[in-house]
């Protein structure tokens, strides 16, 4: 589950943050009220951005990556489907719970939806399921000790991908770091930052991230400024989270839009 808020500054002042360490800083530090915003949607907003994305940021990026990109955190569905039951029990406990974020689920349950995502994608193409499996190893890599066996595992199944068909070292670079890059905006769009921030054009936990082209993202209250502009101007990018606690009154959820300038 991934904890979202209209609007949160955290960090302010420090230019010196990545945009990750932002986001986990919302997901560590809670708040209510809140928004709930299951990881299948985060993921959908990722791959709007995608789709919207200009080839001068990745390349032209084929419809079956794109469609990883949607689709690339599917494995998380049971388990962010069981939290909302929860939260939505009605008891007065369930009001006042503060939700469980991703980035505090045990390592069993994060390895066991990131491998149920890699499989999801590995339905769609080969190429797909490289991609999706390369993202995850790279965010492993940072807790290599809680997950050695995932990485291990995952590597395998990328040599047996790799195998069954020929892809070019810097298509697949581009696609994981296209989905990469979109992940992380789509994260830093739903907590709620309006800080200005930096984004490397390339996979945000992969080596190239330090020295590849960066872009800056400015805010105009739900408007985004890129400079240089990796997106159309005037596009639309929407997403519907949960209220959390369920108001007494009023719409349950709430739809948070943003436009690119």
């Amino acid at each position: 589950m991934v904890i979202g808020w209209q609007q949160r500054e955290v960090g302010a002042g420090n230019s010196a943050a990545s945009a990750w360490t932002l986001v986990e800083k919302t997901q560590l530090q809670p708040l209510l009220p809140c928004l709930l915003i299951p990881q299948p949607a985060h993921a959908v907003l990722a791959g709007s951005l995608a789709e919207a994305l200009l080839p001068s940021a990745f390349g032209d990026l084929p419809r079956e990556i794109k469609q990883a990109i949607t689709m690339h955190d599917t494995g998380w569905a049971m388990i962010d489907a069981a939290q909302i039951q929860c939260l939505r029990s009605g008891t007065a406990e369930a009001r006042r719970a503060i939700p469980v974020s991703f980035v505090r689920n045990s390592p069993n349950e994060v390895a066991e939806a990131w491998t149920a995502s890699v499989q999801s994608a590995e339905r769609i193409s080969a190429a797909s399921g490289i991609v999706v499996s390369r993202h995850f190893t790279l965010l492993a890599a940072a807790r290599a000790h809680e997950h050695s066996a995932f990485i291990d595992e995952e590597k395998a199944r990328q040599r047996k991908l790799e195998a069954s068909a020929r892809f070019e070292e810097t298509d697949l670079n581009r696609w994981t770091g296209a989905l990469g890059f979109c992940d992380l905006v789509s994260l830093y769009l739903i907590t709620g930052l309006k800080n200005e921030m930096s984004f490397p054009l390339a996979h945000p936990a992969a080596a190239e991230a330090q020295t590849a082209p960066r872009v800056t993202l400015r805010f105009e209250k739900n408007r985004l400024r890129w400079d240089p502009s990796i997106f159309p101007p005037s596009l639309r990018f929407e997403l519907d989270a949960l209220k959390h606690p369920v108001p007494a009154q009023g719409p349950r959820s709430e739809r948070l839009t943003w436009e690119s300038v």
